[in-house]
């Protein structure tokens, strides 16, 4: 016995559509309010493991880490980067994070003098 779909009129697909872009747009948010949370947690990592001695086996630990956050902040990025994409403060909190997440990069895996980049640990964790 074959059941064939129910019949749907033009305007049901329209009110379909609307919902399921808010829905897609809902979860799409909660992702990248996850992905924020994961990148903001690497802060106490980070202070934990490479503050006082970084160790080279920490170093590459973070650098995985960084690669991870950032592939995934990629992908984010060219979804709420188009331009008609409706959330702006989700864009925004995207762009920032990657932006946070090279920063971090440089900091710690970059090339600049190492008393510069000891200075800008102490501020950013209130060392003396």
């Amino acid at each position: 016995m074959t059941t064939s779909a129910p019949e749907v009129s033009a305007s049901d697909y329209a009110d379909l559509s609307g919902s399921i872009s808010k829905r897609i747009l809902r979860y799409l948010k909660a992702q990248v309010e996850d992905w924020y949370d994961v990148c903001r947690g690497l802060t106490s990592w980070e202070e934990r493991h490479l503050v006082d001695e970084p160790t080279p086996k920490n170093l590459i630990e973070h650098a995985r880490r960084l690669d991870e956050l950032e592939r995934v902040g990629h992908w984010l990025s060219l979804l709420t980067q188009s331009s008609d994409f409706p959330d702006c403060a989700t864009a925004e909190l995207v762009q920032m994070t990657l932006q946070d997440l090279k920063d971090r990069r440089a900091l710690w895996h970059g090339t600049g003098p190492l008393e510069r980049r000891k200075e800008i640990l102490r501020s950013i964790f209130n060392e003396p």
